[in-house]
């Protein structure tokens, strides 16, 4: 009997250490932070030049540009049908909270706002990325148009399946 009541208190123990307050700092996102960061204008840049643009399709040509030399940093793994960097997911998202970047809700392009083509005239982007981003801008684009429409062709194949969870009804899940 003693084992058991000890196995409960142990029990109890664990539980509660998972419902533990923690507490994570993370530092603020702010326009001013963002301009200062070379990376995440480079990353501006990029949408404003090739997009819009899918994400899967962004950390694609992301890393086309760091195989042709552009110094950004992300690191890429191999996720599922494409590449992934938690680095660019993360710049991504402060250029989209700070109103520089925004999603097309219908299409799910991510593409630069006025504010973000204000930040970019006034601020720029590093000069490196630049000159990669012209001199292979043709390629780029053509590159950003063959992902974009095999996701695109994914996302539809997706909407148009068949339910499964009623196998005698015929309709299409939307």
């Amino acid at each position: 009997m003693p084992k058991k009541e000890e196995q409960k208190g142990q029990a109890k123990q664990e539980a509660g250490k998972s419902k533990e307050l923690k507490i994570v700092t993370v530092q603020v996102v702010t326009r001013d932070k963002v301009v200062k960061n070379p990376r995440q204008m480079a990353l501006l840049y990029i949408v404003d030049s090739l997009g819009p643009l899918h994400e899967r399709t962004l950390h694609d040509i992301v890393k086309h540009i760091q195989d042709l030399g552009g110094d950004l940093g992300y690191e890429f793994k191999s996720l599922g049908v494409g590449l992934h960097s938690p680095e660019l997911k993360n710049d991504l998202i402060a250029l989209t909270y700070v109103g520089f970047v925004e999603v097309d809700p219908v299409r799910r392009k991510y593409r630069s706002t006025g504010e973000g083509k204000e930040a970019l005239e006034k601020y720029g982007a590093p000069p490196g990325i630049v000159r990669i981003v012209e001199e292979n801008k043709v390629n780029l684009k053509n590159l950003v148009a063959l992902f974009d429409s095999q996701i695109d062709m994914q996302l539809r194949r997706r909407s148009e399946r068949p339910t499964r969870r009623f196998p005698g009804l015929r309709f299409k899940v939307m």
